[in-house]
């Protein structure tokens, strides 16, 4: 078999198969097999009709081409990997000759991994949450720690930020009740959640037995305001326990409240350099991407991308023993929103893969041996097969190239993470060395929704991290 390599329109080229009539033999033979148990013919059984009666009944040129269409994907791929091509997507598949006799020749247009440039991108500066644990960072972990051990009291001074409000709320839009608004004896803490915008500012400045209104936009909606109706039926402070050395003994693990102090810092600073590696990460990737001189991805690339993340979306439910139904309803999230979700996340991994690739070929990077066959071995340990087998299968099949690439694409993530300036929000450059450092509390990946979390620690056990950090 010999392949040609002709460019066409964009990043399609158009491939040219040449394969000799005996090559096709053992395609023929495999056609006939599959042809013979699918058949019926008077006095042979299924499975075991002879060739000349098969090919007396239906034909030489019949069977020849079901032997070519067979074949085609394995003379395609052959010329895909000969040619060293990154194909994403195979438009069409003909065959120009050879359907009844002599030399077969294929033609397939196919569509390649486009490439792009970054330009500029030694000039990268991102701008992150500074890392440094401040005294007042240390406050407000005591405080939030202190609110867990407040006692609430009954007050008739004017409602004011934090005190905690017993009311009821009617809701209207249109002079029509609106029943899925209404609340009664609902619990609110002033300047906390503001499930309502604009209850905040509406209640500061009344006392209880007051009513009030005012109007609303409920987030997200599309139908216009609404006018809440509020009664104010209780005031309450939260009085918070002093900072004493008893209450820290009382409060924590630690016998004083400057062990308890320190073990907050220490876990802050854990906690926020966790997080400012992960923007740090984030954002010079996305740095990238704007330098990236394709705006607009081909179709079929996002394709790619998107089957690959609802395969793996599905085979870890599976693996949880989850049906998809049972993940929307815990979720509350319908199938058109998930669907929207994954396709958005496969338009941001195409979008990073395509500046990684880049930054490979602009740095030149190159994977060492020692390092590949450290990685194989990992893959083929984790896959409990011995790693000359896993090898060989890899090797045979064209994976190997694909481990090498991923491990290429993060080697120059790194190289280039070592390029990018980095300052905090007041503009005061932040040590590299200090976020890059090997740190057991800290993790190396991006931390998914990092953008919008918070320094908080559960401290009800003595100063634990929160799952949600």
């Amino acid at each position: 078999m010999q392949s040609t390599i002709t460019p066409a329109e964009g990043s399609n080229v158009k491939i040219i198969i040449d394969i000799d009539e005996a090559e096709l033999e053992p395609s023929v033979n495999a056609a006939l097999t599959k042809i013979s148990k699918d058949v019926r013919i008077p006095g042979f059984r299924q499975g075991k009709v002879p060739r000349k009666v098969l090919e007396a009944k239906l034909g030489r040129s019949y069977i020849r081409v079901e032997a070519i269409n067979e074949a085609i994907p394995g003379y395609l791929d052959e010329a895909i990997r000969s040619n060293d091509l990154d194909v994403i997507a195979t438009q069409n598949v003909n065959i120009k000759s050879g359907e009844e006799s002599g030399p077969i020749v294929l033609e397939a247009d196919v569509e390649l991994r486009p490439e792009v440039t970054i330009a500029g991108y030694r000039g990268v500066k991102v701008v992150i949450p500074s890392p440094e644990v401040t005294d007042q960072d240390i406050q407000d972990q005591l405080k939030r720690l202190r609110e867990q051990f407040g006692e609430l009291s009954e007050v008739e001074e004017s409602i004011a930020p934090d005190h905690q409000v017993s009311i009821d709320v009617h809701a209207e839009r249109g002079g029509e009740h609106i029943p899925d608004l209404d609340v009664e004896d609902f619990l609110y803490r002033v300047g906390g959640d503001n499930f309502i915008p604009g209850l905040d500012d509406a209640l500061l400045g009344h006392k209880v037995g007051d009513e009030l209104s005012f109007d609303a936009v409920p987030e997200g909606s599309e139908e216009g305001p609404i006018t809440c109706f509020v009664k104010v039926k209780k005031v309450n402070e939260l009085k918070l326990p002093d900072l004493t050395d008893e209450w820290a003994a009382e409060a924590s693990e630690f016998e004083t409240l400057e062990e308890l102090e320190n073990s907050l810092k220490e876990q802050l600073k854990a906690t926020k350099k966790s997080r400012s590696k992960a923007l740090f990460r984030d954002r010079a990737i996305a740095a990238l991407i704007e330098l990236m001189d394709l705006k607009e991805l081909p179709q079929s690339l996002v394709q790619h991308e998107f089957d690959h993340m609802l395969r793996d979306f599905s085979s870890r439910l599976e693996a949880q023993g989850i049906q998809l139904e049972q993940y929307l309803a815990i979720t509350g999230t319908t199938s058109e929103q998930l669907v929207s979700q994954i396709l958005a996340d496969a338009q941001t991994q195409a979008r990073v893969d395509l500046v990684l690739r880049a930054l490979v070929k602009e740095e030149a990077v190159q994977v060492a041996a020692e390092d590949l066959e450290k990685e194989i071995r990992a893959y083929a340990e984790s896959a409990q097969i011995d790693s000359e087998t896993f090898r060989n299968r890899i090797t045979e099949n064209g994976q190997i190239k694909v481990i090498e690439l991923e491990m290429a694409k993060a080697k120059a993530l790194d190289q280039f993470l070592e390029l990018v300036e980095i300052a905090d929000e007041e503009g005061n450059p932040v040590s590299r060395e200090f976020l890059l450092e090997s740190d057991t509390n800290s993790e190396d990946e991006l931390a998914e929704g990092s953008e919008s979390g918070n320094d908080e620690i559960d401290s009800s056990s003595g100063g634990e991290t929160n799952d949600s950090v």
